[in-house]
């Protein structure tokens, strides 16, 4: 018997046998008692048990609503028994899938066949977590589903993991890429600039070619605005830290804001209890500055943004949702890679450089699109960040400052 077989055969037998939970004859009885069971029985639940411990599992019927789930599901997803029962599989939805991908998950399942793949997940508490998941119909005696299996294992850990390799990687690329930029573009592009400017010296107010000269000059600026991110990016400075108030913060940013014509028709509001973090305020300032003229601008002059402030098991965190259109499933794991970007101008190390900086203070920036709309972005912050956040890296850059930008690819 195969092993999607047996679990098959497992399962089923211990719906035939009535088993539940609250079930003498499945639970785990002592021995004397379990030698009292039919023999098949007992192997039944050595299976069950075995499964249990090794997997998260959960069964639904062919609608989809849960019918069962272990101790392992539970304690994953945060929710109790009794949350779990008679919902669907939506309570964790992360919104992180395409409508296309879970599809062709249930197109997959009701054709009576095996799914297997990787999940993105989002818990009670709002953390995400990866399970490598197998979802196996169960078939009655006309071939059609009557019920579904999910046999999960926790990946996040790994995910984790090979995200970090691919940051890693992408920053030796960045790192070399800097290196021959400032020394080979920058100072040939100082010497332009300057040059044009002498000449627009020399020309009458009136001339017809300053238009031309002016727009020059800040196509050189754009351009050595993106060559001092691409150092800032490859060369992070160490945080200089110190503690400040969060509203404090949030309202220097939202004040600069609301001069950029981008964000005129916006509205902008701020919820939650303030909270002191131990952080370089600058960083911090400047990442928020990004994220809020971010939103503004996929909001075209036009929408609400709402900044949250909370503090959650010794991390501050920040909120900011807008109402914009969202970003496209289909490049939402991309956005944080160094230099995507959809936009006609950008370099799209806006997003990148925000995760640094939350990274650099031991914290986190995640993004998530829900399914109502909008794009929220959030910044947690330990509020007492390890001694290895406030370190001195000998090989950092001396840049500390971060350009306010478009962070949305």
């Amino acid at each position: 018997m195969s092993g999607f077989s047996r679990t098959q055969y497992i399962y089923r037998l211990a719906n035939d046998c009535g088993y539940h939970r609250s079930n003498p004859l499945m639970t785990d009885a002592p021995r004397d008692s379990a030698d009292r069971r039919p023999d098949h029985v007992q192997q039944l639940a050595d299976f069950k048990r075995a499964l249990d411990h090794a997997a998260i599992v959960a069964t639904t019927d062919v609608t989809g609503r849960i019918t069962y789930v272990n101790d392992k599901f539970v304690e994953i997803s945060g929710y109790s028994r009794e949350e779990l029962i008679g919902q669907d599989h939506r309570i964790i939805n992360s919104s992180y899938h395409s409508k296309e991908f879970i599809r062709d998950l249930w197109r997959t399942i009701a054709n009576g066949e095996v799914w297997h793949g990787e999940l993105r997940n989002r818990a009670k508490g709002g953390q995400f977590y990866w399970v490598d998941t197998t979802i196996v119909p169960f078939l009655d005696t006309r071939g059609k589903p009557y019920q579904y299996i999910a046999i999960r294992a926790d990946i996040t850990a790994r995910k984790a993991a090979e995200e970090r390799l691919a940051q890693q990687a992408a920053l030796a690329r960045v790192g070399q890429m800097a290196a021959v930029v400032a020394h080979e573009v920058r100072n040939p592009l100082a010497g332009i600039k300057g040059a044009i400017q002498v000449l627009m010296s020399r020309r009458a107010a009136d001339d017809g070619e300053l238009p031309v000269m002016r727009d020059i000059v800040g196509r050189i600026d754009s351009l050595s605005e993106l060559i001092n991110d691409l150092m800032v990016f490859a060369r992070p400075r160490p945080p200089r830290l110190a503690v400040v108030e969060l509203h404090a913060i949030l309202a220097d940013a939202i004040t600069i804001v609301r001069r950029d014509p981008s964000a005129h028709g916006v509205e902008i509001s701020v919820e939650g209890d303030d909270v002191p973090v131990t952080a370089d305020g600058e960083l911090v300032r400047a990442t928020v500055l990004n994220l809020l003229l971010n939103a503004a601008q996929a909001m075209g002059n036009d929408g609400r943004i709402v900044v949250r402030t909370s503090r959650v098991d010794g991390s501050a965190t920040i909120q900011i949702r807008d109402t914009g259109p969202g970003i496209p499933s289909e490049i939402r794991d991309q956005v944080f890679e160094p230099f995507f970007t959809t936009k006609a101008r950008g370099g799209g190390l806006g997003l990148p450089i925000a995760r640094r900086t939350a990274e650099l203070h031991g914290g986190t920036l995640t993004l998530d699109c829900p399914a109502v709309g909008g794009t929220i972005v959030t910044m947690s912050l330990p509020i007492r960040p390890s001694t290895a956040a406030s370190g001195t890296d000998a090989g950092a850059s001396p840049h500390a400052h971060i350009r306010p930008q478009s962070t949305r690819s």
